[in-house]
């Protein structure tokens, strides 16, 4: 949705549909004017979310994931409040026990748990470039579709049903909106196969 008011209308739907259906149903207008987390792609993703499930992750990502996974929780009735559910996910991320689950979903799914103990099994990029600030300044804002464009053009995304997905390639951002940027440090890389697809579309990264 581009508009906070487009967001509320579509959550107030989508929360009356769960409910009229017997559900209990809650919804969450999240800012999507940039990148969640700083990755963007497939095992870069991947990568993140483990981080992010031992507590490293990016600031706005583990929000993110406490906001709604506390809504699950009392959704699911294993807690009354939404203070006591983020406390129970807190806890779980602490002591281990959300990176366990983690790697029982990768096996049940027929996936290799030992990705969650060692990134580098994840699918690897031949080639990384690095990209640096034109300018001086504070981030006011991003354009958060043409990153995604971008990304797609590299493989981590389909422009059509019938294109295939590099499970590899991506974008990685070193800065959020409000960051400040000194010119010629590197703003971001993006992973690639080919060198190719560098010469093709290195102006629009």
């Amino acid at each position: 949705m581009k508009t906070a008011e487009d967001a509320k209308e579509l959550a107030h739907a989508m929360v009356g549909i769960g409910n009229a259906t017997g559900r209990k149903t809650m919804a969450i207008i999240s800012d999507m004017s940039q990148p969640l987390g700083f990755a963007i792609g497939n095992a870069l993703e991947v990568k993140e979310a483990i981080e992010t499930l031992q507590g490293n992750g990016p600031e706005d990502l583990t929000e993110l994931c406490l906001v709604l996974g506390s809504q699950m929780v009392v959704v699911g009735g294993k807690a009354e409040t939404l203070e006591e559910a983020r406390a129970m996910l807190e806890e779980v991320i602490a002591n281990g026990e959300a990176l366990k689950v983690m790697k029982q979903f990768i096996e049940n799914q027929g996936g290799n748990p030992a990705i969650v103990d060692d990134v580098s099994l994840l699918p690897q990029a031949k080639y990384v470039n690095e990209v640096p600030s034109e300018k001086e300044g504070y981030i006011s804002f991003m354009e958060a579709d043409e990153i995604g464009t971008a990304a797609m053009v590299l493989g981590a995304g389909r422009a059509t049903k019938e294109s295939e997905i590099d499970l590899a390639v991506g974008i990685v951002l070193n800065k959020k909106v409000g960051d400040f940027v000194r010119k010629r440090r590197i703003d971001c890389h993006y992973l690639f196969e080919h060198r190719r697809t560098r010469r093709m579309h290195e102006d629009d990264i």
